[in-house]
């Protein structure tokens, strides 16, 4: 019996082990390929970005975010404004029923853009590695789950899928638990897929996102909603400044 029990905790210790040396060599890959390294010693970023979901416009404004997205701001296309300063999502001009979405904004986009290189961040949980169908191809995925606690939306997962030759970050499935809850989610979930990689300061960054209904046995399916950015630039100052008239945009219950 103690015998057993032994070899139960050996075995036990080498799958850890190994989910461990998966997840290691699965993240550094794209993290390296999409150049972790100068993403994150730059000061700030900014973009133009335009997203429309079911052909009707979502978004349309300019992102300046730190790198990690400690700090993030939306100069929205109306002259409303969302900033996050670190502790606390403001918003100015944002109409009460369009709180919650203000703080989806302020952290779904900066976050997709970003994903490459939160892969590691804390809280980060890294499970079922194995190849699935990314439209005509197959491609090396990790599913990706949070701690109890991390960020607005703990029970989130996601899948993502790498290029098996250039390791490149090729999309990911997804679920959007904000405001409905897991069970809800799971019964529609979605997938980014990245296209036409421009070089910045040698960073690969997609300027064309195509979001779209996903399965885990087709990979990604029909289009739903499509985000472009452009004036892509590292810049070395910016300001998080929040209006005196701003208004605390307030996290929904779990």
């Amino acid at each position: 019996m103690k015998t057993r029990i032994i070899l139960i905790i050996l075995l036990l210790q080498v799958t850890i082990f190994t989910a461990q040396e998966n997840s290691q060599t699965f993240t550094s890959s794209i993290e390296k390929t999409h150049k972790k390294d100068v993403f994150m010693i730059q000061k700030y970023l900014k973009y133009t970005i335009d997203v429309t979901f079911g052909g009707k416009k979502h978004l349309k404004g300019v992102i300046t975010q730190e790198p990690g997205g400690g700090k993030i701001k939306i100069e929205k296309e109306d002259g409303s404004l969302i900033i996050f300063d670190g502790r606390e999502v403001y918003s100015l001009g944002i109409k009460e029923k369009d709180m919650a979405t203000a703080r989806f904004d302020i952290f779904t986009w900066s976050y997709f853009l970003g994903l490459p290189y939160k892969l590691n961040d804390q809280g980060t949980i890294w499970s079922d590695f194995n190849k699935n169908k990314w439209g005509k191809e197959k491609l090396m995925t990790g599913k990706l789950t949070f701690a109890s606690g991390t960020g607005d939306a703990p029970d989130d997962w996601y899948v993502i899928y790498k290029n098996t030759e250039t390791n490149v970050l090729e999309g990911a499935a997804y679920i959007v638990t904000f405001g409905k809850g897991k069970e809800k989610a799971e019964k529609e979930p979605h997938a980014i897929k990245y296209n036409q990689f421009k070089q910045v300061n040698s960073v690969p960054i997609a300027t064309n996102w195509t979001f779209h209904m996903w399965s885990l046995k087709n990979g990604y399916e029909e289009q739903i909603g499509e985000a472009k950015l452009s004036n892509i630039k590292f810049i070395k100052e910016a300001e998080f400044i929040v209006p005196t008239k701003a208004k605390i945009v307030k996290a929904l219950p779990n």
